[in-house]
């Protein structure tokens, strides 16, 4: 077998990676998004001819389904076969380099172009009747910052904090989200950093048209704070099922504490559709500690990853139907 027949064999053989790429491929608006972003692109009026935008897309969303460095992205657009027929390119003169790509993201935060990008899914999700905001399940994760002062300003990140969740000490930031009840899609994201305590950003999660909200025990008293939202918009007042401290339960009767555990896991098994975004986010995605310094920079990196995990999870069996 020559070299060359042996390459289009490979090229033929099915991997994870080629799976994952071709359902990218597949579920990816790039249509819309690219007409989202082209008015803040750049025009080649002076200068050297830009890159074409869709490939700078396709490398910014490897970069984010991979957690790859800017530099860490070129080399696998031109070492990986399967990187390289995703992103259209066929020799490494169409391939930009590291800084490329960097001031490409910096174009997108500064547009604000990430939030405009994940509305854009929410809006199609729920014009195909998968969001509904009749309910919401807010919850929070915490993603990590590095710690370390090596670096040139020989400092820490002044916008992440770090807080204590049980015996364990994180540094970072804090990913709020609120979540539609029925299909456990992101509807609303914010960022915030580590030390910002959940129930203070209920609010800001939810849209006004819910009849229920649901949350775990950090949640408790958000119905009673002065920013909370107590009548939706239709007048109808919203009722907030927020789980109990184990501690509260352990006060009740015997026959008070069933009952009370009979309740509190009806909540939970609603809320839980939280966890399978925040499993896809962190597991699937690798999205567990961030590159950059900054709340805005977080606030943008956060809302391309939640854009992201919506169309992996609308694009299941279960939803897709």
């Amino acid at each position: 077998m020559t070299i060359s027949a042996f390459s289009d064999e490979l090229a033929q053989v099915r991997t994870k990676k080629k799976e994952f790429l071709a359902q990218i491929e597949r579920i990816v608006p790039w249509k819309e998004w690219l007409e989202l972003i082209q008015p803040c692109y750049y025009k080649g009026e002076r200068g050297n001819k830009p890159y074409p935008l869709e490939i700078m897309l396709r490398l910014y969303l490897l970069q984010n389904l991979y957690d790859l460095s800017d530099e860490g992205t070129v080399a696998e657009a031109i070492d990986s076969r399967a990187f390289s027929e995703f992103c259209y390119v066929d020799s490494s003169n169409q391939v930009p380099d590291g800084d490329t790509l960097g001031r490409f993201r910096k174009i997108l935060i500064q547009n604000g172009l990430q939030e405009k990008l994940f509305d854009q899914v929410v809006t199609a999700l729920m014009e195909r009747g998968l969001i509904l905001k009749k309910g919401t399940i807010v919850d929070s994760t915490i993603i990590s910052a590095p710690s370390s002062t090596k670096n040139q300003k020989k400092k820490r990140d002044p916008d992440a904090h770090q807080v204590k969740k049980g015996n364990t000490w994180h540094f970072g930031y804090k990913a709020h989200i609120g979540v539609d009840r029925d299909s456990g899609l992101v509807h609303t994201v914010e960022a915030t950093s580590a030390n910002v305590h959940d129930v203070v950003e209920t609010s800001k999660l939810l849209t006004g048209e819910e009849v229920v909200v649901y949350g775990d025990s950090g949640y408790l008293g958000a119905d009673k704070r002065e920013d909370a939202i107590i009548r939706n918009k239709s007048g109808q007042k919203i009722k907030y099922k927020i789980n109990r401290r184990p501690s509260q339960i352990k006060k009740l009767s015997k026959s008070g504490q069933y009952a009370a555990k009979k309740v509190e896991h009806a909540k939970s098994s609603v809320r839980v559709k939280v966890e399978h975004v925040f499993g896809v986010v962190k597991r699937q995605l690798r999205f567990r500690k961030t590159r950059y310094r900054g709340l805005e920079k977080q606030r943008a990196k956060f809302n391309i990853m939640f854009a992201l995990a919506n169309l992996i999870l609308a694009d299941r069996p279960c939803l897709a139907a």
